[in-house]
């Protein structure tokens, strides 16, 4: 698979929300918008961005078009978190939970979640 070009703020908000749709048109995803909602040609221009870069795809419905993700939420958020990781704390989970740790208030409960899942990581 190819790499993907990344997202910027405005399409990363029209990503969120197709794949909380799963498929609709662009007056579908407008609708899900808060208002003061965007203009139908802001939001048809996102969209075209978004196919030309293969993160969405469409299918033709009468005279309509209907989009939908070409990649999984979860894949996206593996490739965001890894060069996060990369890039911001030299590929280091530790470096990351420690940055999180020092800057957020994390909870008793969050950081015993976190132990658990590194000791099913250690086991797996």
């Amino acid at each position: 698979m190819k790499k993907r070009q990344g997202l910027t703020k405005g399409e990363e908000e029209i990503m969120q929300l197709l794949w909380r749709l799963g498929k609709g048109t662009v007056n579908d995803i407008i609708a899900l918008m808060p208002d003061p909602k965007p203009k139908y040609t802001t939001v048809a221009t996102f969209i075209k961005i978004l196919e030309s870069k293969e993160f969405v795809c469409h299918e033709q419905s009468g005279k309509s078009f209907v989009y939908y993700p070409a990649i999984e939420k979860e894949e996206y958020t593996k490739t965001v978190m890894k060069s996060m990781l990369t890039d911001y704390f030299g590929g280091s989970v530790s470096n990351l939970v420690s940055f999180f740790s020092k800057y957020e208030d994390i909870s008793t409960r969050e950081m015993d979640e976190i132990l658990e899942i590194i000791d099913r990581a250690k086991k797996a």
